[in-house]
């Protein structure tokens, strides 16, 4: 299949259709003619160049002796390029400038990039040679009629002066003027006339239109389209065998189980694409060389010339985004990164990777660009988020909510039955406390008065655990109780001061204010029970006489002095 594809890319005249002589005979004779031809060429313009030096040495500085010398120069060039024809075809191709000593001659970029994009630019102006003739023409008509209404002006005044009686030689003058002036309308109204003729030619021609362009259309199919079309399908074959000899490879690389290979999987893929895309641009350019299409082929090299000057500027994004795809980046699968403030799982790395937080709904599309600014690290059995659906947080402010939905956006909180959304962000930056998860403990302080200081370390602190207990299981709580703390705090002012704390689990969360008021019902009540004073916050107050009076604060009426 390679033979015939490399059969059909050669010329046309390079196959005789009738061929039964052998290649390299019927190379031999062409090449035989060929040099009869130029050694024939040769002595001709030689024999012309003696007869030419013979007239020169007859002739002296005339105009014709510069004319044989002109000749002379000419024949001489011509000579010497058909000896090196003759040559070239005797000494089969073999390049005698690399025989010479000659310092190499510096390259002239100018004329190199010109005589490359000569095809293109001739292609073109080929292409647009019929709109701009019809656009010159156009412009030559507008020319020629501003120049006739010019003329007609000068006719009006010279004829104004003709019916003038003018002295004779002023007459004479003017009649003379006049002839030219006439001459010159007729010019141009005839050179008006032949532009119009041919801008009509060109416009209503549509036989000759219909001809050429489907003579166009033959010459491109069976030319440039035909090569077109050979580069398509060469590249297109490597593609597709390419992407056979890969899933081979890959059937064969997950039944052996070779753990090293898939290890490098990555690294073996994005090389073999490189490659692969590199076979498939040479065997283009093979293509368009052994065609012959100077301007496809120039269009090819500009291409390739462009991506490489865009690879320059953007080679280091593209080496980063590798090293990512490849696993030995700042960034990994199954890994954990920070990203806007949340945390989240590095799920997938692609072009466009993705980002999840397992307790979040949603997920994150970042392309690759974007994830090369990031690092990852090992989860490790970190918390992902504070809280999830239908736990109860606690706010810095004491804000008791319960948590609706939370997604990568906001977190839909309910506090004192109303609905808040909250960036997640932001929800984190407020430092929550997750009552369901962590569980919760209560403080509270409770005094009783000091008429019962003979009991109030032994009996008291047993006294109010065991009330708690009792009014947590008439509310429900008991089960959710961990732990009770009764312990005598400080002797106050007025009081003997307990200091209470009860641990609940995260069960009971949603009860957190109830709780706390249940530890005060449950004092108040054993207090109740056992007949303990509840005092009063007392405070002194000196009087004028040096004497001490002691008045009860919650008591006192606000026109007490």
């Amino acid at each position: 299949m390679l033979l015939a594809v490399l059969a059909s890319l050669l010329p046309a005249n390079v196959i005789g259709q009738n061929a039964v002589v052998p290649v390299k005979e019927v190379s031999a004779k062409s090449s035989i003619e060929n040099l009869e031809e130029l050694k024939q060429s040769i002595e001709t313009k030689r024999e012309t160049s003696r007869e030419l030096r013979e007239q020169l040495k007859q002739l002296d500085n005339t105009p014709e002796a510069v004319n044989i010398e002109k000749k002379l120069e000419r024949l001489n060039n011509e000579i010497t390029g058909l000896q090196q024809s003759f040559d070239y075809v005797l000494l089969g191709g073999a390049n005698q400038a690399l025989l010479t000593d000659e310092p190499e001659q510096p390259i002239n970029w100018k004329a190199e990039l010109e005589q490359i994009s000569k095809p293109l630019l001739s292609s073109l102006k080929e292409l647009t040679a019929r709109p701009r003739q019809i656009d010159s023409l156009r412009r030559e008509i507008d020319r020629h009629e501003t120049q006739l209404k010019t003329i007609e002006k000068a006719l009006g005044s010279l004829a104004q002066f003709s019916n003038m009686k003018l002295p004779p030689a002023l007459a004479e003058s003017v009649k003379q003027l006049t002839t030219d002036w006439e001459q010159r309308r007729d010019d141009t109204q005839r050179l008006l006339d032949i532009s119009n003729n041919t801008l009509s030619t060109l416009k209503t021609d549509s036989t000759a239109w219909k001809s050429s362009t489907w003579d166009a259309l033959t010459e491109f199919i069976r030319g440039r389209g035909l090569t077109l079309l050979l580069a398509i399908t060469v590249g297109l074959v490597i593609w597709f065998a390419s992407k056979g000899i890969l899933s081979l490879y890959w059937r064969w690389l997950y039944q052996a189980k070779h753990n090293t290979g898939i290890a490098r999987a990555p690294l073996f893929y994005y090389s073999y694409r490189l490659v692969t895309i590199i076979i498939i641009v040479l065997a283009i350019l093979m293509v368009l060389y052994v065609r012959g299409d100077v301007l496809f082929l120039t269009l090819a090299l500009i291409a390739i010339a462009g991506a490489a000057l865009s690879l320059r500027q953007t080679l280091p994004r593209y080496t980063a985004e590798l090293r990512l795809l490849l696993g030995v980046g700042p960034v990994r699968e199954e890994e954990r990164l920070v990203f806007n403030d949340v945390p989240y799982l590095v799920e997938s790395l692609s072009i466009y990777s993705v980002l999840r937080n397992p307790l979040l709904e949603g997920v994150v599309r970042l392309p690759l660009h974007t994830m090369s600014s990031l690092v990852s690290r090992p989860a490790h059995q970190e918390s992902w988020f504070p809280c999830k659906a239908s736990d109860y947080v606690l706010f810095a402010n004491g804000n008791l909510g319960r948590v609706l939905r939370q997604t990568i956006e906001f977190v839909e909180v309910a506090v004192q039955d109303t609905s808040v959304q909250i960036r997640t962000q932001d929800f984190l930056s407020q430092n929550v406390r997750n009552l369901t998860r962590e569980g919760f403990g209560i403080a509270s302080t409770f005094g009783i008065d000091y008429q019962h200081q003979a009991i109030c370390l032994e009996s008291v602190p047993g006294r109010f655990r065991e009330a708690i207990n009792n009014r947590a299981e008439l509310a429900g709580l008991k089960d959710d109780i961990k732990d009770i703390l009764v312990e005598f705090k400080s002797a106050g002012s007025s009081s003997l001061d307990y200091q209470i704390y009860v641990l609940f689990s995260g069960s009971a969360a949603k009860a957190y204010f109830r709780a706390q008021r249940m530890i005060q019902q449950a004092c108040v009540d054993a207090c109740n029970q056992e007949g303990w004073v509840i005092p009063f916050t007392q405070i002194t107050v000196h009087s004028g006489n040096n004497e001490d009076i002691t008045v009860d604060a919650l008591t006192r009426q606000p026109s007490d002095p």
